[in-house]
């Protein structure tokens, strides 16, 4: 589907069925209607609850936090809206386990990702970049390009050797 402000009802009910048809094949209770979609899909205002872009006028997804091959439910309080590309790369992946990969990735905490955290009690650690000038890192005389002229480690020598 296509977010926008109206969104029509047949595409709703279409939705609706497709979802609650998967649910049966996984064997998950649970009813969705065209209403509960609606409510879940204007209360991410716009934007993937996943990782933040915008969805306005642009496809979006609707994605079992916990997938219904995790034993999730199949409710509307389990559903997120989804930017394609996050729908696919969650998959069937532990809620816990994505909100970690997007967290390290873009370093945002929407709501989604903020009250997964806090409901796993997870506070995952965001990678510092590998190159270029990292404010107190404690390198000092930095050259142009953004290399330490030294190195932020000191080699010590090895006790019982001596090589000079």
């Amino acid at each position: 589907m296509i977010y926008q402000d109206i969104l029509e009802a047949s595409a709703l009910e279409q939705y609706a069925a497709a979802l609650n048809a998967r649910a049966r094949k996984a064997q998950a209770a649970g009813q969705l209607s065209a209403a509960d979609l609606r409510h879940r899909i204007h209360a991410c205002r716009g934007r993937c609850e996943w990782c933040g872009a915008s969805l306005v006028e642009r496809e979006f997804e609707l994605d079992h936090v916990i997938s219904l091959r995790q034993q999730g439910r199949h409710s509307a309080a389990n559903l997120a809206v989804a930017c394609p590309d996050c729908n696919r790369r969650k998959g069937s992946k532990h809620p816990a386990r994505f909100a970690a990969e997007i967290y390290a990735d873009t370093g945002l905490r929407t709501d989604l990702l903020s009250g997964i955290m806090a409901h796993f009690s997870l506070e995952p650690a965001r990678q510092s970049p590998l190159f270029g000038p990292q404010e107190g890192a404690g390198l000092d005389a930095a050259t142009s390009e953004g290399v330490s002229a030294r190195p932020p480690y000191r080699w010590s020598a090895l006790p019982g050797r001596h090589d000079e």
